[in-house]
């Protein structure tokens, strides 16, 4: 009996403790008009409490013309000389505000960007230059400019201000500068092997850095980025150009169009739809500033999940550096996702921003290993085709069988399919009758002589092998277009003049076969297409050219005949 009378005494005293005071309290005024002035007896649309000095309250106002005008309470009473400031952060924190401290006059504070208190990278400091007396009301009005889709208001000391602030920006000063360093290796290596995953990788690592430092406010003390750091549509932009780079790239690292040829086609579907809406953003500028970013996120949740089942799927089919992918990208694109429902008001998400930029840096690191593994290998068939001691005896070159061994290289899972190349089968026409007329160390002259002219008109990356007989097979990394012009600088150079060996003046033209490689074709179906083109050839007459085409085994396209 006595032990319950107690509990009912101590739950009674609990009951009539007087309440924990309310550090901060905004309210949302409903206004119709641009008021210059504070709506005291305007209705509260919206009320948010942060019942701690720690608490941040956190909240969205979409953009409108008309604003917002903020009343803010305490219930706390807090002296001049305590040091506290109110401080305003949001993504894309700009603009001044029209501030009512309490128990002080009006003034107009801008964001740290553009001549505010210098103690923030992005944001306002809003000073409480009286403290916060009892029963006082401070008031904020926030332009339709600076209106933001979250808030977050909370209070702050100029210490723990300035220490936050500082070691937010070194960190993303070392991502930025960590990411842009990958981004030129990348490059370096595109202009060594021409390859656009390299290109693509290296684009994506720029915007991406770039648009992460735009994401903190470091980019308003940078020279060349400062222009750009007020500007949302720049950051806009740089995330929407990432997403198009992101979405190349990954369909040729996981080698897509040969694996998922279907699944390739939605992905080019959501790249293409990431192209039209940054070309909204071009067109309309400003005027798509209140709606734009949802669209922009919107795509990049469609995608975010939509990527990472793609790379699993990928990956048991086989894709070869799908297990790299998937390391790298997982932890970014979840980030990635976070603060896209956080920009969006979904979740409160205010860690996503820091996390994001720390899995960037990790994501590139891991696929920019990878990539340099790729490049190895690359590397390495070059090196086979030019210091393999399977060559022919008579000229030098390489043989059949490394020739095809570097194309079998090359078309494997694990190169990436690397970029298009095109098999040419040279044929010396009437060669068995300088055999028959001059001999065959004429002959083997002739082939000898022949394999250097040839030589003198290929580039340094090019491969030449004889195949058999007076057969020769050149391999070159380029276009159709540049295929189609070296094979005819080949026949103008036995065109154009004559061999002469031991006194002997041979006439000789040649029969040029020419097929481009295609994505998931294997090698014998590629020499297979490229010997119907040359047996067209040798029926057209001297010094022909004929062009395999992409479908249908049997048809090629004479492009030059004598």
């Amino acid at each position: 009996m006595r032990i319950g009378l107690w509990a009912l005494l101590i739950a009674l005293a609990c009951l009539c403790l007087p309440a924990a005071a309310q550090s901060l309290k905004v309210e949302v005024l409903l206004t119709d008009t641009d008021l210059q002035a504070p709506p005291v007896g305007a209705p509260v649309i919206r009320s948010l409490v942060a019942e701690r000095p720690e608490d941040v309250i956190r909240f969205s106002l979409p953009r409108r013309d008309a604003g917002y005008w903020l009343r803010l309470t305490s219930q706390r009473s807090i002296g001049a000389q305590d040091g506290q400031l109110l401080v305003l952060r949001g993504p894309r924190a700009m603009g001044p505000l029209l501030y009512y401290p309490p128990g002080a006059g009006a003034r107009e504070v801008e964001d740290a960007e553009h001549g505010g208190v210098p103690l923030m990278r992005r944001g306002w400091v809003l000073a409480l230059p009286n403290g916060w007396p009892p029963s006082s009301v401070a008031y904020l009005r926030i332009k339709g400019r600076a209106a933001m889709s979250e808030i977050r208001l909370s209070f702050a000391s100029i210490p723990e201000l300035a220490r936050q602030e500082r070691g937010d920006a070194r960190f993303m000063a070392a991502a930025f500068t960590a990411m842009m360093l990958m981004a030129v290796a990348m490059v370096g290596v595109w202009v060594a092997f021409r390859d656009f995953v390299y290109l693509g990788y290296g684009a994506y690592l720029g915007c991406m850095a770039t648009y992460l430092l735009l994401l903190s406010g470091d980019a308003s003390e940078m020279w060349g980025l400062a222009s750009l750091a007020s500007e949302p549509a720049v950051g806009w932009a740089l995330a929407t150009l990432a997403t198009i780079f992101q979405i190349g790239f990954s369909l040729r690292f996981l080698d897509l169009p040969r694996l998922m040829p279907r699944t390739t086609w939605v992905l080019r579907i959501i790249q293409w739809a990431n192209m039209a809406w940054l070309l909204v953003l071009l067109v309309l500028r400003e005027q798509s500033y209140g709606w734009w970013y949802i669209g922009g996120n919107a795509l990049l949740l469609l995608g975010v999940p939509l990527m990472l089942v793609i790379a699993v799927a990928a990956w048991r089919k086989g894709a070869p550096y799908a297990g790299y992918y998937l390391l790298g990208w997982t932890p970014m694109l979840v980030f990635a996702a976070a603060l896209a429902a956080n920009t969006l008001g979904l979740q409160d998400a205010e860690w996503a921003e820091r996390g994001l930029a720390l899995t960037a840096v990790l994501e590139s690191a891991v696929l920019a290993l990878a990539l340099s593994q790729h490049a190895a290998n690359r590397h390495r068939i070059l090196l086979l085709a030019r210091q393999s001691v399977e060559r022919d005896p008579l000229t030098g070159a390489l043989n059949a069988q490394v020739l095809e061994q570097m194309l079998e290289a090359w078309s494997s899972p694990g190169s990436l399919n690397v970029n298009t190349y095109g098999l040419l089968l040279v044929d010396l026409d009437g060669f068995g009758e300088v055999n028959a007329r001059y001999g065959r160390a004429v002959g083997d002259a002739l082939l000898q002589q022949a394999l250097a002219r040839m030589r003198g008109v290929l580039r340094p990356d090019d491969t030449i092998a004889r195949i058999d007989g007076d057969c020769f097979g050149i391999v070159s990394e380029c276009e159709r277009v540049e295929c189609e012009l070296l094979a005819r600088r080949i026949a103008d150079t036995f065109a154009q003049r004559p061999f002469r060996i031991d006194s002997h003046e041979i006439v000789m033209s040649v029969s040029i076969g020419l097929a481009m490689s295609q994505r998931g074709e294997q090698v014998a179906a590629l020499f297979e297409r490229v010997r119907v083109a040359l047996r067209s050839a040798a029926s057209a007459g001297s010094n022909a050219i004929s062009v395999a085409q992409n479908s249908g085994r049997d048809v090629a396209v004479i492009l030059h005949s004598e």
